[in-house]
């Protein structure tokens, strides 16, 4: 079988490696394959595998020109399946479906989760709790929206991923700081082009957490499982750790509000990751993602359900009914860190993990020579993660916690003369 691969992500070409070792062909369209190479210690090999075509184009954020891209490549080998890992090409891997009449998520249902204007303004009035929004196309309103909203407020790009550019605002000089930076934002990278809709968003406090599901062929919907997700680096909101679980207190109204919110955006196939905060006064819906949930969390789904979710995205997009990981006996869940300071990494060291209770693994994203932000805006800032396993969510937490202080981070700093 064929599968063409639109974008990905640098934990996704694990995905691509897995499709190669089945037998499959891959085609990777993707505008900087280099982004992966350098991201992934799997894509060199992946990537000169016999049976993967890597598709260098400009092309894979413009939907026109990427649907023509795909017609080429369908006419030269015929594809069987389209998927993405990437939250950036989900609509734009929905339309590709479309065009070749293959599996795949309606384009407006893929639209509705993929900008956060559409998720809020299309469950408006649904009864589905949303915080209180302005919605802006034009960032000379930005400032009316915030004083509509009042603060202390959260501003984020529609289309946004990783917590880029969202951040919360207290008063006026946060304000002024924003639209500064805001400004100088046109693209996320790798072609990506920024729409100008911003959400302004009342300011909900409580845990974040998220469910994880599959909506298979026919718009069933199948919640897996959650996964917690603490934050660090206010006013800015970096995702610091995940672990993935079930036995929640809140679990079968988490569940019952996600079944709910796919089918009123239309979201009607594969892996889904919807994001709720849980207030004082119940959950609160934070965002919708038409993609299987990025970073860490598709190996603890693994490691806790012995599924490989990546392969099952793909075996989903050929038209094969999925193979679910459900959480099992055994609770997984990670942690990542970044550098305290910015500087040049020398080296990252996690010998001191070895032999801990529950230790499963751990991985740098940094080679030495890097130099590296501190971490302080995004999940782009991060630098490495590692892993463990438990009886619990809490005692995995407590055994991730304990082991970051036995990360050895070595940097070269810049002296002020």
């Amino acid at each position: 079988m064929h599968i063409l691969m639109i974008e990905c992500n640098p934990n996704g070409v694990q995905g691509i490696a897995n499709a190669l070792e089945l037998g499959h062909d891959v085609t990777l369209v993707s505008a900087d394959p280099g982004f992966y190479l350098a991201a992934s210690p799997l894509a060199e090999s992946a990537f000169a595998h016999p049976r993967c075509q890597v598709v260098t184009s400009t092309e894979a954020f413009s939907i026109n020109g990427l649907e023509q891209l795909a017609k080429e490549i369908h006419a030269a080998n015929p594809v069987h399946g389209v998927t993405t890992y990437s939250e950036y090409h989900t609509v734009h891997t929905a339309t590709v479906a479309r065009a070749l009449g293959l599996p795949g998520m309606n384009v407006d249902g893929a639209l509705n989760a993929r900008h956060k204007h559409r998720t809020r303004l299309t469950l408006d009035g649904t009864g589905i709790r949303q915080p209180r929004f302005a919605h802006v196309d034009d960032p000379t309103r930005i400032e009316a929206a915030v004083r509509e909203v009042g603060f202390p407020c959260v501003v984020k790009p529609s289309d946004g991923t990783a917590s880029l550019h969202v951040l919360h605002l207290r008063g006026e000089e946060d304000l002024r700081d924003y639209l500064a930076e805001l400004a100088r934002v046109t693209d996320y990278g790798r072609g990506v082009v920024r729409i100008p809709d911003i959400l302004v968003e009342e300011f909900v406090t409580g845990e974040l957490v998220s469910v994880e599901s599959c909506v298979l062929a026919g718009g069933e919907v199948v919640n897996l499982g959650l996964t917690d997700r603490p934050l660090s680096g206010f006013p800015h909101f970096i995702e610091m750790g995940a672990t993935y679980f079930r036995g929640h207190p809140l679990q079968d109204e988490l569940f019952r509000l996600t079944t709910e919110v796919l089918r009123e955006l239309g979201v009607d196939f594969g892996f889904i990751h919807t994001e709720f905060l849980l207030h004082e006064d119940g959950p609160v819906l934070c965002e919708v993602n038409g993609r299987l949930i990025g970073g860490i969390v598709p190996t603890l789904m693994q490691i806790s359900s012995g599924v490989d979710a990546y392969l099952e995205v793909i075996r989903q997009a050929l038209g094969e009914r999925p193979e679910l990981p459900f959480p099992g006996a055994t609770t997984a869940g990670g942690h990542w860190f970044g550098a305290p300071i910015a500087g040049t990494v020398e080296s990252i060291g996690f010998d001191a993990l070895t032999g801990l209770p529950g230790y499963h693994s751990a991985q740098a994203y940094k080679k030495p020579g890097t130099e590296v932000n501190r971490l302080a805006k995004s999940n782009f800032d991060w630098i490495g993660h590692l892993i463990f396993t438990g009886e619990n969510r809490d005692m995995v937490n407590e055994r991730c916690e304990e082991a970051l202080e036995r990360v050895e981070l070595r940097m070269k700093l810049e002296v002020a003369r």
